[in-house]
């Protein structure tokens, strides 16, 4: 599997040299000079009292933060947790057998204020979610040793961008108490982060006796 062009600390393609910990850099980002369809909806024509609506006369009206486009894969990780209930070990010969289920899932590590909602449709998939499900593992150990199986989750990274719809309240003054965000546009915020459950992964080792 190919790595993703983006900056990654300890990122790893799977296998059994995957390695732990991992953090992706936020990529830079501009201002988009005009609104989304989904801005203009958002932050559109808006009724209400007269007096309020000049209140408001010229201040920000920016709403909710949303996650725009599609997913940007940015690599994979594995997550070992040396420790219980993800280690099982014993004594060679015989049959070390690690079956068990485990709660596995998504998560969206990096949301920058970004709706739940508008997450899920940029990574297509609902962005946390977690589930029961299976591991089985029973290596046969030959020699007189002792022996420790590591279980780790893999996930595939992704990104996502999120922006601000913006812009300036303008009020109308008539009295009909009606005004809109004039000068709308999206507003660049960041990169969101997610990690999609993808697999088990495992690996055997020995464990050398000062480390038992």
């Amino acid at each position: 599997m190919k790595k993703a062009g983006v900056a990654l600390a300890g990122v790893a393609v799977l296998g059994t040299g995957a390695v732990v910990g991992t953090t992706v850099t936020s990529g830079g980002g501009a201002a988009r000079p005009t609104a989304s369809v989904a801005a203009k909806k958002e932050l559109g024509a808006q009724s209400g009292k007269a007096g309020e609506s000049a209140k408001r006369n010229g201040q920000k009206c920016t709403d909710k933060r949303v996650a725009r486009g599609k997913r940007h894969f940015a690599g994979t990780w594995t997550r070992w947790e040396n420790q219980d209930p993800w280690t099982v070990s014993g004594w060679g010969p015989g049959t070390l057998d690690a079956s068990t289920t485990f709660t596995v899932g998504h998560t969206v590590t990096v949301s920058l204020g970004a709706t739940a909602e508008s997450i899920d449709a940029a990574l297509g998939y609902q962005g946390n979610l977690q589930w029961q499900k299976g591991f089985r593992y029973a290596p046969t150990l030959k020699e007189k040793k002792h022996y420790q199986i590591d279980i780790g989750r893999a996930y595939e990274i992704y990104q996502f961008d999120v922006y601000e719809p913006t812009g300036r309240w303008t009020a109308d003054l008539s009295g009909t108490g009606r005004g809109q965000c004039a000068g709308l546009r999206d507003v660049y915020v960041g990169k969101g982060k997610a990690l999609k459950f993808w697999r088990y992964d495992h690996r055997l080792r020995v464990i050398p006796e000062k480390e038992r």
